[in-house]
């Protein structure tokens, strides 16, 4: 039996009013100082759901959680900040016990490859769960607007809406731990055929691609055919690349990075990206452009020259031309392609050849 008026006097403010939603929280086992503490945080209808997205309790603080860990203070701040997580000041209690024993893989990563790169797995790690955070609040709002108290203005309805969805927290963790793992044999796969030696070089194709016309676009859509172009356009490079045994790097609004084993690959990806009917039946001009070489592969990227000489080439392509840097001309001699002028580009002191690939070489 829950009792308004102690609620109340503890800090619940129109206990009575709310009494739905309080007897929906203690009949799920919340307990009155839960209760309160939610309200204070003006999180009393979230609460319900907030405690299926959470690790768990608040144990530790930042200092207690080096020392039961074995290091020091200064390396948890970097490693929990790396993760793009915030805490308060070292003696704040704010960590709970699993964030504490999923901080141990951490620890022992920094005794087999070493600080550099279990600090940099970190990193890529945080970017990659905020990504994934921020996507999954942005689609769980558009199509469960139950969730949203502003849009409800009634806490019950909002608190049940949000922990139905928040139920899916745990099971989304099991999903990215399969996918995670398909994805690694696919990483090796792709490493064995372009890495040379024991350093972070390889020797692959990067290709670029990107939507032009898009900032024109943006003007003249609405925010909800914009959301429906983009998640087309990502849709069908990814059909596209994975079909042609190409790996997404990234995506950057319009644009798509992707790295591929063989020059061949690289121009078969791209030219069926401009190609693509899907596009085309949308709307959709393409344009990419190419480089083959060596390059640094970092965290989850690829950095050198001749990824700056593809990433410039696509803004200088026209809608639905493919230009290739020379290395890659010079790898695929069969190919039907045609010189271009010698472009300047940003970045490169003296001219760049480059050619356009015929669409028909597929």
């Amino acid at each position: 039996m829950v009792d308004f008026d102690a609620l109340e006097a503890a800090g619940i403010e129109n206990a009575c009013e709310r009494a739905g939603l309080l007897n929906y929280l203690d009949g799920l086992g919340f307990t009155a100082a839960e209760m309160v503490e939610a309200d204070r945080r003006g999180r009393l209808f979230g609460l319900a759901g907030d405690v299926l997205q959470w690790s768990g309790p608040p144990r530790y603080s930042i200092r207690t959680a080096a020392e039961n860990l074995g290091v020091p203070v200064e390396a948890l701040v970097r490693a929990w900040a790396l993760l793009g997580l915030h805490t308060g000041g070292p003696d704040e209690i704010s960590l709970s016990q699993a964030d504490v024993d999923a901080l141990t893989t951490w620890i022992e990563m920094k005794k087999w490859l070493g600080d550099t790169a279990a600090f940099g797995f970190l990193r890529v790690l945080g970017s990659v769960m905020a990504r994934l955070a921020e996507a999954e609040s942005a689609f769980t709002r558009a199509q469960l607007p139950d969730i949203q108290i502003h849009h409800t203005r009634d806490e019950l309805a909002t608190a049940k809406a949000y922990r139905a969805a928040a139920a899916f927290v745990p099971r989304i963790g099991s999903l990215i731990d399969v996918v995670h793992r398909h994805h690694i044999i696919s990483a090796r796969t792709h490493f064995e055929r372009v890495i040379r030696d024991s350093s972070a070089s390889v020797v692959c194709g990067v290709g670029f691609a990107d939507l032009s016309g898009f900032t024109a676009l943006t003007q003249k859509l609405s925010a909800t055919e914009l959301s429906a172009l983009l998640n087309e356009f990502s849709a069908t490079v990814s059909d596209v690349l994975h079909a042609d045994g190409g790996r997404v790097v990234k995506f950057i609004g319009d644009e798509v990075m992707w790295v591929s084993a063989t020059p061949a690959a690289l121009a078969e990806a791209a030219i069926d990206l401009v190609n693509h009917p899907k596009a085309r039946e949308v709307g959709l001009r393409v344009r990419a452009g190419l480089g083959y070489g060596e390059a640094l592969a970092i965290n989850g990227d690829y950095f050198g020259v001749m990824v700056n000489l593809a990433a410039r080439l696509v803004g200088a392509a026209r809608p639905g031309q493919v230009l290739v840097a020379q290395a890659v001309r010079d790898e695929l001699p069969d190919w039907v392609a045609t010189a271009c002028d010698p472009l300047s580009l940003k970045g490169f002191d003296f001219p760049v050849t480059a050619y356009e690939l015929d669409p028909g070489n597929c």
